[in-house]
């Protein structure tokens, strides 16, 4: 059976405290690409997303990349482009198997319910598409994962490595999870573990000695054991001014929801 799943990305870090807002020239300094050009890409997340799915039997259907360099707030008008946009093609896709995206997680935009952008994100490609249909997202570590993300997501897999360079494998990570979610041998439930801790991450490698580095590790240790699919870790990004804010741990259990309560609270422990 080929599945039909659709692919996008919104990735930007923002700066409540500062900055200049991010409007659409910011993304088309960076990169926008619409439709079918989003198929053209084959570095980042995108395009580790895009190879594991080329190695399946899968119908990609293409919505947009926009990406922008860290910045203040997206402004009213940008997001509400690009959402538009993106849930225009989601429509026109259907009828979907899944939904995969790229997101950053630090993302926040001058507009009422958006300053978690990623939450209104999600949450409004979760009413287009409905509750049966999986939506996967990737994130960056320095992510705020918000309520609203773990709810209106099947399953959330950030990036392991500060300074990043594992961008291309998690998207091919968040490619296999929605593969194992459609195939039936995941059975994703999710559970985050958020403590009101917030640093700098200039500090925060995941290499060698430090503290962030030994929580990653002891995050990661919990990985496959079991029923745990997937564990991560994170330092929120400290320049956003949002409700809730706080580093913690992430983990993906299949059909297993006491252990993701668990792990999750011992990583943020």
């Amino acid at each position: 059976m080929t599945h039909r799943i659709a692919v996008g990305s919104l990735f930007i870090e923002c700066n409540h405290l500062g900055g200049v807002p991010a409007d659409l020239e910011a993304f088309r300094r960076s990169e926008l690409r619409f439709g079918a050009e989003l198929l053209e890409t084959s570095s980042g997340t995108v395009g580790g997303m895009l190879q594991r799915l080329g190695e399946s039997d899968v119908d990609v259907l293409p919505l947009l990349v926009a990406s922008a360099c860290p910045s203040g707030p997206v402004t009213t008008e940008c997001y509400g482009f690009l959402k538009r946009d993106l849930l225009e093609r989601l429509q026109q896709s259907a009828p979907l198997d899944g939904v995969l995206l790229a997101l950053h997680g630090s993302a926040a935009a001058d507009v009422a319910d958006a300053g978690d952008l990623e939450g209104d994100l999600l949450e409004a490609v979760r009413q287009t598409v409905g509750t049966r249909t999986p939506v996967v997202a990737t994130l960056d570590l320095h992510a705020h994962v918000s309520e609203r993300m773990v709810t209106h997501a099947d399953a959330l897999l950030a990036w392991e490595t500060y300074p990043h360079r594992d961008a291309f494998e998690t998207g091919q990570r968040g490619a296999q999870a929605m593969l194992d979610i459609l195939s039936g041998e995941l059975r994703p439930v999710m559970a985050y573990g958020r403590v009101p801790v917030i640093v700098g991450g200039i500090n925060g490698q995941t290499e060698g000695d430090g503290p962030f580095a030994d929580v990653m590790r002891f995050a990661k240790s919990f990985e496959r054991q079991g029923s745990v699919y997937s564990t991560g870790a994170f330092l929120v990004h400290p320049y956003l001014d949002l409700p809730d804010m706080g580093g913690g741990g992430l983990v993906i259990t299949n059909g297993d929801p006491e252990t993701a309560e668990r792990v999750a609270a011992e990583i943020a422990t």
